[in-house]
């Protein structure tokens, strides 16, 4: 058996056996209910749909939100300027548009990053600047 097709048959360093198929097949079906939860806000007079962090990581194929607030103290990710206060003391909450959600979708799928056909290093990608231009151009509506 080569090298390459071992590796897309077990978790690298183990003898547990890992069905990507059925992995993709079930994180697609679950990053496509993503926006079944909006929280509606009015902004500049006008109705919104916004998600939280874990809706954002959902969508972008079930990632931790854990990863994506990792995304944002290193850089590779641009803060929301939308939060909405929390009742939870560690503070607000952040809240990305579906303009937002969606545009990283897409770009996280053109740079080949998106979950789990994880086969690039993020640092290798243009991933960061196209999602600082999405949040520019969303962040003036």
């Amino acid at each position: 058996m080569e090298s390459n097709e071992l590796l897309s048959k077990f978790f690298p360093g183990s003898t547990t056996p890992l069905d990507i198929e059925e992995k993709q097949k079930t994180q697609q079906h679950e990053s496509d209910q993503w926006d079944l939860k909006p929280y509606i806000f009015t902004v500049k007079g006008k109705e919104m749909q916004f998600f939280p962090i874990g809706a954002l990581a959902l969508a972008l194929g079930g990632r931790s939100p854990n990863t994506l607030r990792a995304w944002e103290k290193e850089g590779i990710l641009p803060k929301s300027v939308f939060v909405k206060p929390s009742k939870d003391p560690r503070g607000r909450r952040r809240m990305y548009t579906r303009a937002m959600v969606e545009g990283l979708v897409r770009i996280a799928k053109e740079e080949g990053i998106f979950w789990p056909d994880k086969g690039k290093k993020l640092s290798d990608t243009v991933f960061t600047e196209k999602a600082v231009e999405l949040f520019k151009q969303c962040n003036k509506t």
